[in-house]
């Protein structure tokens, strides 16, 4: 596609799905009908919502449609070279542009998936074409986008994967992180470039959480570093072109904690935050609730509570029982996950907790169990009344009892409007089998008021290990497999998309 056609692509359209959402949207695969008053016709590309299937074992991406008009697998493109697990996250921008970053090329695929008939592998970025020294680092992994201005991505550069170093960017201390900024949204918009490149003082997988005003006067990002144990904060500096760039400021917040280390017979902290701990920051998150940020330590088992104000960890709590962490929609309770496989020999459980964040003190609000149950992937929806949730299939740690009791392929719907207090199952979904080393993905196909849709659908993947996979459409309300539609090699990740979704700010959490 020429360049001016993709920029003069149809502005009216484009603004007429982000501020309906496309509310009127169809099913998953039910029938539809289209092209009456003001809806686009249905098989242009602006009224097509997509699920975008990243099959890690070819790196390819397929593109299926969720409408239920025409066939239901509308392209598949290739991002990059076959490496396997070659591709690290994928999102999308307020501009409608699509990126994936490729952890094996160090590049970013740019895609437009609404100038065409079929989403169009635009580019690969790898740097700024006006200062080759902006540019994406390397292992670009996990990539988000920036909350304040949708507009703006961010990768997570985690750098050579023996020394922590970014030796793309030239990082002497750790890895860094890249930002990207598009525009789609007028005739003569922006293309997707390279803005800002920041080399942090930490190694290792890196997770970021943003402060927002008025909490901070400014929008500041704060990167936590898992080898090394420390969070940087970026600030922002206007440049004289008129972008954002961003800078690693002096202070840091060290996470190591003398009581944890030598409880896990370490030596106790030296005071320097270039020393690493064994804290292992592993997510980053912020409650609209409090206004604060939560950093999940998951060698310390504990959570920390970041007042972006002062820099400083204010409250802590310790979750033994649990190895993951999110946040509610409302972001009211820190949701906790975990499983037992200790307590009874006869079977795993699942188990699920709640820390009440609005509260003077962080006090575990209660904890359920689930038997028989290893929790993998979740959603939530935006408005917060459900969550969905995949579960592993691997027995690898259990009892022989607790593998011939173990439930494999299924997707669990709990209701969420009566949590902490307790955790029902509304629903399981058989899925298709995987075998013992498959996983399934999972995302939402959401819509509805902004900020606080709710589940039209729901996409789950089936990745038999190293074979050729499949993508189940499921419909929200009774929760039945509509269709399951042959995809790539081992098609480990899905993204929902459609035109005015980041606008309607109903992207199912977590998004990282």
């Amino acid at each position: 596609m020429a360049p001016t056609t993709k920029m003069n692509r149809s502005v009216d359209l484009v603004r007429w799905w982000a501020t309906h959402a496309i509310l009127s949207a169809v099913l998953v695969l039910g029938a539809c009908s289209g092209g009456e008053g003001d809806d686009p016709p249905p098989n242009t590309p602006l009224s097509i919502p997509m699920a975008l299937v990243v099959n890690q074992g070819d790196t390819t991406m397929t593109t299926v449609r969720l409408d239920g008009q025409s066939s239901p697998v509308i392209n598949t493109l290739s991002l990059g070279p076959v490496q396997a697990d070659a591709i690290g996250g994928v999102a999308f921008s307020l501009g409608e542009w699509i990126f994936a970053t490729n952890t094996a090329t160090n590049q970013v695929a740019t895609i437009d998936p609404i100038g065409a008939t079929a989403p169009v592998l635009e580019d690969f970025l790898t740097e700024n074409p006006l200062d080759p020294r902006i540019k994406i680092g390397q292992r670009p992994t996990r990539i988000y986008r920036d909350p304040v201005d949708k507009e703006v991505l961010w990768t997570m550069n985690d750098g050579d994967p023996g020394t922590g170093l970014d030796t793309v960017a030239n990082c002497t201390q750790g890895g860094s992180v890249s930002v990207l900024h598009n525009s789609h949204l007028g005739v003569g918009g922006e293309k997707p470039r390279v803005t800002s490149i920041v080399c942090l003082s930490g190694k290792g997988a890196h997770f970021i959480a943003f402060s927002r005003p008025p909490v901070t006067t400014q929008e500041l990002a704060f990167v936590s570093s898992q080898t090394t144990g420390l969070i940087s904060i970026l600030l922002p500096v206007p440049t004289a072109g008129g972008d954002l760039a961003w800078s690693e400021f002096f202070q840091k917040i060290d996470l190591c904690d003398s009581a944890k280390e030598t409880s896990l017979g370490h030596p106790t902290c030296d005071g320097s935050v270039t020393t690493p701990n064994h804290s292992l920051p592993a997510g980053m998150l912020w409650s609209k609730a409090t206004g604060m940020i939560y950093s999940h330590l998951a060698g310390y088992r504990s959570v920390i509570e970041i007042d972006p104000a002062s820099f400083t960890i204010v409250r802590r709590i310790d979750v033994p029982q649990f190895q993951r962490v999110d946040i509610t929609p409302d972001g009211r309770l820190l949701f906790l996950v975990g499983e037992d496989s200790t307590s009874d020999p006869a079977k795993v459980i699942g188990r699920f907790g709640f820390v009440d964040l609005t509260r003077p003190t962080l006090v575990l609000s209660g904890i359920h169990g689930v038997d028989h149950v290893r929790p993998a992937q979740f959603r939530f929806t935006p408005d917060g009344h459900r969550l969905y949730m995949t579960q592993t299939n691997a027995t690898i740690g259990l009892t022989p009892q607790q593998s011939g009791v173990l439930l494999r392929d299924k997707l669990f719907v709990f209701d969420a409007t009566a949590w902490p207090t307790s955790f029902p199952v509304l629903t399981t979904v058989d899925l298709p089998s995987v075998g013992p080393l498959g996983i399934h993905a999972l995302d939402l196909w959401v819509t509805g008021p902004k900020g606080a849709g709710s589940a039209r659908g729901v996409v789950v993947t089936n990745a038999p290990h190293g074979e050729n996979g499949s993508v189940s459409l499921i419909e929200a309300v009774n929760h039945t497999i509509t269709a399951t539609i042959p995809v790539g090699k081992n098609p480990r990740q899905v993204t929902v998309y459609y035109a005015g979704l980041a606008a309607s700010d109903n992207q199912a959490t977590p998004t990282r």
